[in-house]
């Protein structure tokens, strides 16, 4: 830094003037290139992108207000169809959960499904839940017990939710 100093030092007047103007011209160039334009481009784009994201929301948002009484319509023929037994049976075989169901019988009320379920695992039991309550059917009643090594002894009851 003193090499800069002693180097500016020895300039006459008129050099010293055009030296910082100089730097100064170049620091402005730099902030410009560097800052002002990449800045005002991309606002430039934005400008023009939002409104277009905002039409394309706007269609999207109509669309789905009208698909939604379809998609009802639809998933609650189609769940509905199946019946309970074959329901549980699938979902039971697709979550790894059918060589723990020691019975399965139709329930007190119409409509119902009673399983009992032993050395299960508490885990694939809550996994197993989900996939029935996405195919509609929900838990009426259940009674847990805990068995050895994380295992759980299970006796539910269930139906098709409405």
């Amino acid at each position: 830094m003193t090499y800069f100093r002693q180097i500016f030092g020895n300039l006459n007047t008129r050099e010293r003037q055009v030296l910082a103007l100089g730097a100064v011209v170049f620091i402005l160039i730099l902030v410009y290139t560097l800052v002002w334009a990449p800045w005002h481009d991309a606002l430039r784009r934005l400008r023009i992108q939002v409104p277009a994201k905002q039409a394309t929301l706007s269609w999207m948002q109509q669309q789905a207000e009208q698909a939604k009484p379809l998609l009802k319509l639809e998933t609650n023929k189609s769940k509905n169809d199946v019946p309970l037994l074959t329901v549980v049976e699938t979902t039971a075989a697709t979550a790894k959960m059918r060589d723990v169901i020691r019975r399965m019988s139709p329930g007190d009320q119409e409509g119902q499904v009673k399983v009992w379920l032993t050395e299960a695992s508490f885990d694939k039991w809550l996994l197993w839940l989900e996939q029935l309550r996405k195919e509609a059917v929900e838990v009426v009643s259940s009674t847990i017990s805990r068995g050895e090594g994380g295992k759980v002894t299970i006796r539910m009851t269930l139906q098709r939710s409405v």
